[in-house]
């Protein structure tokens, strides 16, 4: 009965499993192969062995984007996960907590380019209301993305707010913490804080590793459209990232080769994040059941 049930489950998968390998793994592999040629899609490819990996290597604008581009993971990744970590601890519970809800998770269903739009008008150095609001309180006015010292803080700032997926998933594995180890903890003298630090935060540490992972991998690859929209890798390229770097290679200047060598050099930091969140992750046990966790 349950060989039948598991192959059910197979079945449903296939479809899922079909688009991926020909929507993902497919151009992966295509394109690690066509990291070994020279092509312009205008002429037929020239195999050119690793000369196109040894340009990328040596390219100042490529280190200088995988600068920028961790700058834009590193720090964002870990205050995603904690804002979306205290946002579910705010919504819990209280009598505003479907309205905080609501709010939270609104700017992650608005389209990447109304988002971006938004903040280019709120990051207004001239009339933003943030630099409105901060000059009423006497403080300095940053140029913001005019600025090349200002402009990654601005783009940090912005991806902050894009906290709704998080959010939802902390929130539901607060909701499978039991009540009872709250109770026996607050029963024994424990206060807010100890609960959070001695009950909450053990209970839910697997998942904010998770959370931190997924952050880190779609900032690595989904922060094109936003330093597109808002600075096009300005000033004076202090924005410039990894996915726009493979963008203009490929499509600027027609060197499909040295993009695909650069989309390569993206996995592999990409698969460097995975197997160490899956290195920690082991020491939680995560995948076993959840019979075999709680124990």
């Amino acid at each position: 009965m349950n060989r039948d049930y598991d192959r059910r489950l197979r079945l449903l998968l296939l479809p899922y499993a079909a688009g991926i390998g020909l929507l993902f793994v497919l151009p992966a592999l295509m394109s690690f192969a066509l990291a070994f040629f020279r092509y312009d899609s205008l002429s037929a490819p020239r195999f050119a062995g690793l000369v196109n990996f040894s340009l990328v290597r040596t390219d100042s604008l490529f280190n200088l984007s995988v600068v920028n581009t961790l700058a834009l993971v590193l720090l964002p990744a870990p205050l995603r996960v904690f804002g979306a970590f205290l946002a579910a601890l705010l919504a819990r519970g209280g009598r505003l907590r479907h309205l905080l809800r609501a709010a939270v998770f609104l700017p992650s269903a608005i389209p990447a380019t109304a988002f971006a739009l938004a903040w280019l008008w709120i990051l207004n150095p001239l009339y933003g209301p943030l630099n409105r609001l901060l000059a009423s309180l006497s403080l300095a006015t940053p140029g913001w993305l005019a600025d090349a010292q200002w402009a990654r803080p601005g783009l940090a700032l912005a991806v902050l707010w894009l906290v709704g997926e998080g959010f939802l998933v902390c929130l539901a594995a607060l909701y499978d913490v039991p009540r009872d180890l709250e109770d026996a903890a607050a029963v024994d003298g424990a206060g807010a804080w100890a609960i959070l630090r001695h009950v909450l935060l053990p209970f839910l540490a697997p998942v904010i590793l998770l959370l931190m992972a997924r952050d880190a991998v779609l900032l690595l690859q989904e922060s094109f459209t936003l330093t597109w929209l808002l600075t096009g890798g300005g000033p004076y390229y202090a924005t410039y990232t990894l996915p726009q770097f493979i963008y203009e290679a490929a499509f600027d200047r027609l060197d499909f080769g040295m993009a695909s060598a650069a989309l390569w050099a993206l996995y592999a930091v990409t698969g460097l994040i995975l197997a160490l969140v899956y290195t920690i992750a082991r020491q939680w046990q995560i995948g076993m059941s959840e019979e075999e966790f709680l124990l």
